[in-house]
C-alpha cells in the first residue's frame, strides 16, 4: 500500500523538510531513551559495571533497535497501511471482514485485543508527556542544584505551551522541533564515537553473544532486565502510528540517515565510558559521563529540549489513534481539524489535547518527581507492542494472503520478543505502572461500549428501511405537485428509512405528498473537492433523488453547501417547506441483552454527550425533525 503522495515540485526539497519534520514529530521519544535507558538495566540487573555486563546490556539494547525498529516496524509493519493511515487501528481496519454498507465493525476477539492495545498506547501517552519534561528540568539539577525548587513550577509552564503549540499542526510543529533533534542526534553521536574512539573494546558489544551470555548466566534477572531493555524502544509504536502524518519515506530515511546509527554510537559509547571507568558514580550517570566538563551545561539544556520535544510523538499519536477510533466507531463523534494540505493524516483533536494536558499537569502537580512515575514506563507499551504483532498476522495471512509457512514463524519471533518485554515488565505494577493500565482500562471500556452501542443503533435503523427500489415499486404515481421536501440524512443511501415502522404511518403519507431526498455525506480521500464533485444526484423518479455529497479531510461538511451545489444541478432542497431528518436514538431496556446495565447507562451518558450531527452540519432548528428510534441495549 502506498505511502502519500508527496507534491511533484519541487520534490526533493519537499521530500527534505518531511524528513526534518519527521525528524521532530516521530523521533523524539525513541532519541532521548539514551538519558536513562542503560542506567535503569544496571539498576534492573543488580550487577556491577564488569566488562561482561557492560558487553551484555549494550548488545542487548542495540539488538533491541535492530529487530524491534529496524526489522518489526521499519522494515515489516510500516509496509500496510490502511489508506496512509498506520498504527494499530489502521491494522484493525483491514482485519475487519467486510460489512452492511453504514454498520459498525463486528466485535470480535481481534477486535478487543487492539481495543486493549489502542488503549494501552493511549495510557502511555498520558505519562510520557509529564515523565519527559520533568526528567528533562530536572536535568538542570546536574549543573546546578539551586533549581530544584522550581523543578514543579517550570515543568507547568512548559506543559501548558507545549500542549498551546498543537494547534498549529505537527507538520509546523516539527518545523519548530526538527532541527533541534537533529543538533541532539549530531551531539550524542559525536559524544558516543570519542568514547568509542578511547576504549573500542566495546565494538565487541555488535555481537548478539553477548548479549545471550548475559541473560542465560544471570538467573531471574536475566529475564527481568527486558524490562529495562524495552526503555530504549518506547515510542516505536506511535512511530507507527505518526506515520499518517508523514509518509514511510520520510521517517526511513530520518531513521537509517540519522537517528538508528547515533543512537547506536551512543549506547556504545556510554558502554565504552563504563569500561574506563567502572566505578558506582559511573553508572548513575553514563550518558552525561560522556560529556566533557565546559561541554556539560549547553548538553544538559540541548537534552532538555529534546526531552520535551520527545513528548510530541505520543501526543500526535493520541490525536491520530483518536480521528481512527472515530472512524471505527469506536469512539464517539467529537471536533477533528485536520491541519495540511498535503498529508491527509495530520490532525489536531482539541477535546483530546485539552485532556491529555490536563492530565499531564495533574500527574507533575501530584508525583512532583520523575522517580516516582519512572517504573510506569514501558510496561503499557510492550502490550500495545505484542497486540500489534497478534493483529498483524490476521491482516498479513487473511488480507495480504502471505504464505503461512512465512508468516507464522515472522510473527511467533515478534510475539516472543514483545511478550518478553510484557512479562518482565510486570513487577513494575506494584511501583507505578497501574497508573497507565487504569487509564488503558478506561480508554477501552469506553470503546467496547461505544462499538456495541453504535451496532445496537444501527441494527435498529437497518430495521425500520426498506429497500429503496420497492419503496419505489409500490408507492402510487403523484397526483399532485409537490407541497414540500423531505431529506432524509442517512448512511445508506440504497434504502427508505423509518416507512417500515408500523408506528411511523404519517411519514409514509407525507412521503406521498413531497419531494424526497436521500442525502448521504462522504469524506474524500484529498483536502478540497470542486464544486463539480461536490454532489452526485441520481434522480429516481419525479419526486425522489439520491445525492451523495463529498467533502475534504480539509472541509467542513455544511448544508449550505451541499444545498447549493444541489440548485447548480437543477435540484432545489432548501426552501421554507423542506425538512430535514435525522434518528435520534432512545435506549429501551432489554433483558435478552448481555450488555450489563452499568454499560448501557455509560453508552447512553456517551450517546449525550457527542456532537449532534445537525450542529455539525449548521442547519437551522426549524428545519430538523429529530425521530426518535428505539434502541433495545
Amino acid at each position: 500500500m502506498a505511502d502519500p503522495a508527496l507534491p511533484d515540485s519541487p520534490r526533493q526539497g519537499v521530500r527534505s523538510a518531511l524528513v526534518l519534520a519527521a525528524l521532530g514529530v516521530v523521533f523524539g521519544d525513541l532519541g532521548t531513551s539514551p538519558l536513562y535507558t542503560l542506567k535503569t538495566c544496571f539498576t534492573t540487573a543488580q550487577v556491577p559495571p564488569t566488562l561482561p555486563n557492560i558487553l551484555g546490556l549494550v548488545s542487548l539494547i542495540i539488538w533491541a533497535l535492530v529487530i524491534v525498529v529496524c526489522v518489526k516496524y521499519i522494515g515489516t509493519l510500516m509496509r500496510v497501511d490502511h489508506e496512509g493511515e498506520g498504527g494499530i487501528l489502521a491494522l484493525l481496519a483491514l482485519a475487519s471482514p467486510p460489512r452492511a454498507f453504514g454498520m459498525p465493525i463486528r466485535p470480535n476477539w481481534i477486535t478487543f485485543v487492539v481495543i486493549v492495545g489502542a488503549g494501552m498506547l493511549f495510557g502511555d501517552g498520558i505519562i510520557t508527556p509529564a515523565i519527559s519534561v520533568v526528567s528533562a528540568v530536572e536535568g538542570i539539577g546536574v549543573s546546578t542544584s539551586a533549581a530544584q525548587p522550581y523543578v514543579v513550577p517550570i515543568s507547568v509552564a512548559i506543559l501548558v505551551g507545549l500542549f498551546l503549540l498543537q494547534s498549529r499542526g505537527t507538520e509546523r510543529i516539527g518545523r519548530l522541533f526538527g532541527p533541534v533533534l537533529a543538533l541532539w542526534f549530531v551531539a550524542i553521536g559525536t559524544a558516543g564515537l570519542v568514547a568509542i574512539i578511547r576504549a573500542p573494546a566495546i565494538a565487541a558489544a555488535l555481537d548478539p553473544r553477548h548479549a545471550l551470555y548475559f541473560v542465560s548466566h544471570h538467573g531471574i534477572f536475566g529475564f527481568l532486565v527486558f524490562g529495562g531493555v524495552v526503555l530504549a524502544v518506547t515510542g516505536v509504536e506511535a512511530l507507527y502510528a505518526d506515520m499518517s502524518h508523514f509518509g514511510r519515506k520520510p521517517i526511513v530515511i530520518a531513521w537509517y540517515g540519522l537517528v538508528f546509527p547515533t543512537l547506536i554510537l551512543n549506547y556504545a559509547g556510554q558502554g565504552a565510558f563504563l569500561i574506563g571507568n567502572p566505578n558506582g558514580l559511573a553508572i548513575s550517570s553514563p550518558f552525561f559521563g560522556l560529556v566533557p566538563g565546559p561541554f556539560l551545561l549547553p548538553m544538559v539544556f540541548l537534552a532538555t529540549l529534546a526531552t520535551v520535544i520527545a513528548s510530541q510523538a505520543l501526543i500526535s499519536g493520541a490525536f491520530t489513534l483518536t480521528e481512527q477510533a472515530i472512524n471505527l466507531n469506536l469512539w464517539p463523534r467529537m471536533t477533528v481539524c485536520h491541519t495540511s494540505l498535503r498529508l491527509r493524516g495530520q490532525v489536531y483533536v482539541p477535546t483530546v489535547n485539552a485532556a491529555l494536558g490536563i492530565a499531564c499537569i495533574v500527574l507533575v502537580l501530584t508525583f512532583r518527581s520523575s522517580d516516582h512515575l519512572a517504573a510506569a514506563y514501558g510496561l503499557a507499551v510492550s502490550a500495545t507492542m505484542l497486540a500489534t504483532s497478534i493483529v498483524f498476522y490476521r491482516v498479513a495471512v487473511d488480507v495480504l494472503k502471505w504464505k503461512r509457512a512465512i508468516t507464522i514463524p515472522l510473527i511467533v519471533a515478534f510475539a516472543i520478543v514483545d511478550g518478553t518485554f510484557f512479562l518482565s515488565g510486570l513487577p513494575k505494577i506494584v511501583e507505578g505502572a497501574w497508573l497507565p493500565l487504569v487509564i488503558s482500562l478506561a480508554f477501552a471500556l469506553t470503546a467496547w461500549t461505544w462499538l456495541e452501542g453504535r451496532r445496537c443503533v444501527a441494527k435498529s435503523l437497518s430495521d425500520l428501511q426498506i429497500p429503496l427500489e420497492q419503496y419505489v415499486r409500490d408507492s402510487p404515481p403523484a397526483k399532485e405537485p409537490a407541497k414540500g421536501t423531505m431529506v432524509f440524512l442517512t448512511g445508506d443511501s440504497d434504502g427508505m428509512p423509518f416507512v417500515a415502522d408500523s408506528k411511523r404511518g404519517w411519514i409514509r403519507l407525507r412521503a406521498a405528498e413531497e419531494n424526497i431526498i436521500l442525502l448521504t455525506f462522504i469524506r474524500a480521500a484529498h483536502p478540497y473537492v470542486t464544486r463539480d464533485e461536490r454532489v452526485t444526484v441520481d434522480r429516481i423518479n419525479t419526486r425522489v433523488h439520491r445525492v451523495k455529497a463529498r467533502f475534504g479531510y480539509m472541509e467542513s461538511p455544511l448544508m449550505k453547501t451541499v444545498t447549493d451545489a444541489c440548485q447548480a444541478k437543477g435540484l432545489r432542497i432548501d426552501s421554507d417547506d423542506t425538512s430535514f431528518l435525522y434518528a435520534d436514538p432512545r435506549i429501551e431496556v432489554d433483558r435478552q441483552n448481555p450488555l450489563p446495565a452499568w454499560q448501557r447507562n455509560y453508552f447512553m451518558v456517551l450517546l449525550r454527550n457527542a456532537r449532534p450531527l445537525p450542529d455539525d452540519l449548521e442547519i437551522r432548528p426549524n428545519q430538523c425533525v429529530k425521530l426518535g428510534v428505539e434502541v433495545a441495549l
